[in-house]
């Protein structure tokens, strides 16, 4: 961030006092550095813009977390998190106006001490207009040692305030059963996978896959055993998918995997691979020693085309997971270009 470069930055040399002395050690000249004004306002500036940019980072995580509604821990974190940033914000504002302040008054002492000592001819007269303007530029040396202290304090709140607004944008995000992603984690990564495919004219397939007769099983062996055969559904797919590839819980016992740089044969392999995997549990209840048995389930696998949208890509995978479960179940079908 700005703020980090800035509270690395050694201030010191944008007011370096420098006095040119004649072969008798008369002073001919004193000069300063003439844009250690602009130096500090160009920091100011900076800081105020990085902190834009986190407010706007910030803007679409507040939006989840207070919509979610499946977490108020979230929301709490969130909103602390506003309430820190406000504070930082404001202090280091006041640090920035504080100092502008403080150069200028620096800045009007160089210039009169310059326009008077022109007209000096005694060196004793030299001397000490020479040690007040040294005894000025240490001042001002100390005064940006401070700034650099407290904006340091304040890039350490903001870190914090990052790693809060991590944390809860993982909760916000995630499906709290399975801890794959959540319909919003889908809308988000859905829009920005489309986003690349049109920019780089890559390959985006999406597959959609739920588990077979998982009423039944519901039914039979209740709502709790459901939920265990859910989690280690979203286990097998996460374990057959690649590095890059987003699982998501569409909801209930139905999954949606978006598949980016994948053509249709690769996204259709993908889905091969995790229905054989899934079709090899055998599934018995620990605390009963209750069979469960076999379990299976049926895929529907669509490409990105020009002029899609999310939905639109939806619709097709989800219409080939309909013609997979029409055809007898635990298969993959995939939308061809006759389709």
């Amino acid at each position: 961030m700005a703020l980090l470069a800035a509270s690395d930055l050694d201030l010191s040399p944008l007011r370096t006092l420098r006095a040119e002395r004649m072969g008798g050690g008369a002073v001919l000249e004193t000069q300063y550095n003439p844009l250690g004004i602009l130096g500090i306002s160009a920091i100011g500036f900076a800081v105020i813009a990085g902190f834009g940019l986190l407010v706007s980072w910030l803007g679409p995580k507040l939006a989840a977390g207070f919509s979610g509604g499946k977490s108020g821990v979230s929301a709490e974190k969130i909103a602390k998190a506003s309430q820190t940033l406000d504070r930082e914000l404001s202090k280091v504002l006041g640090l920035i106006r504080a100092h502008i302040t403080t150069n200028d008054s620096y800045a009007k002492s160089l210039a009169n001490a310059q326009a008077r000592l022109s007209g000096l001819t005694e060196a004793e007269q030299v001397r000490v207009i020479v040690s007040l303007l040294v005894a000025e530029n240490e001042r001002m040396r100390q005064d940006s040692t401070e700034l650099k202290s407290k904006l340091e304090d304040s890039r350490k709140q903001i870190e914090a305030l990052r790693s809060s607004l991590s944390e809860a944008e993982e909760v916000v995000l995630k499906d709290p059963l399975t801890g794959v992603g959540n319909r919003r984690c889908f809308d988000v990564t859905m829009e920005k996978a489309i986003l690349d495919c049109k920019q780089k004219k890559s390959s985006l397939s999406l597959v959609m896959c739920d588990i077979d007769h998982f009423k039944r099983v519901n039914d039979a062996f209740g709502h709790q055993v459901g939920d265990e055969i859910i989690r280690m559904f979203s286990r097998v797919i996460e374990a057959g998918v690649r590095e890059g590839d987003t699982v998501i819980r569409y909801g209930g016992e139905e999954f949606a995997i978006i598949l980016p740089m994948a053509e249709l044969d690769a996204a259709k392999s993908i889905a091969e691979r995790i229905r054989r995997q899934f079709e090899s549990k055998k599934l018995t209840i620990r605390e009963t020693n209750q069979k469960i048995g076999q379990l299976t389930a049926s895929f529907g696998v669509a490409q990105f085309r020009q002029g899609d949208d999310a939905e639109m890509l939806v619709q097709r995978a989800d219409s080939k997971l309909y013609d997979a479960k029409s055809a007898g179940r635990n298969r993959v079908a995939a939308f061809g270009s006759n389709d």
